[in-house]
């Protein structure tokens, strides 16, 4: 067997930095301008689940939205991979914040303005992180 020796401090740091930079590569991979409206569609009926007595439709849109995210990340190649994004991050975040709370709130018998408002925000809020990942995708 070969012996090809030990790296110089100069190739380690290199090699290092090439992981880095392939890494964030892969991360930063644009995404199908389609996704983004989908998802945000989604991240809203999601919310609007609270309103139903059925928990089958809150499950029904979570595994839609779970299967058309991770069938476009095999596609595309990326499917667990997080962008770097900090805004769009935080935007996802809030977003399932706000889906999160609606159905804390929702209750199919009482009023269904909370639900509605966090849902609308949801989708706003996901729309804004989209717009900021989209623009740091595609510079």
């Amino acid at each position: 067997m070969e012996n090809i020796g030990r790296p110089t401090p100069a190739e380690a740091r290199s090699a290092l930095d090439d992981i880095d930079r392939i890494q964030r590569a892969v991360r930063d991979t644009p995404w199908p301008v389609w996704l983004y409206p989908v998802d945000a569609v989604l991240l809203a009926l999601f919310a609007l689940t609270a309103l139903l007595d059925s928990r089958v439709w809150f499950l029904g849109v979570a595994a839609v939205i779970i299967a058309v995210n991770v069938i476009t990340g095999y596609r595309m190649g990326t499917p667990w991979a997080l962008p770097t994004d900090r805004g769009f991050l935080t935007c996802v975040a809030l977003a399932g914040f706000c889906v999160v709370l609606a159905q804390a709130v929702g209750n199919p018998s009482g009023p269904a303005w909370p639900v509605v408002l966090l849902a609308v925000a949801a989708f706003s809020i996901f729309s804004i992180g989209s717009i900021l990942h989209y623009r740091g995708t595609r510079r």
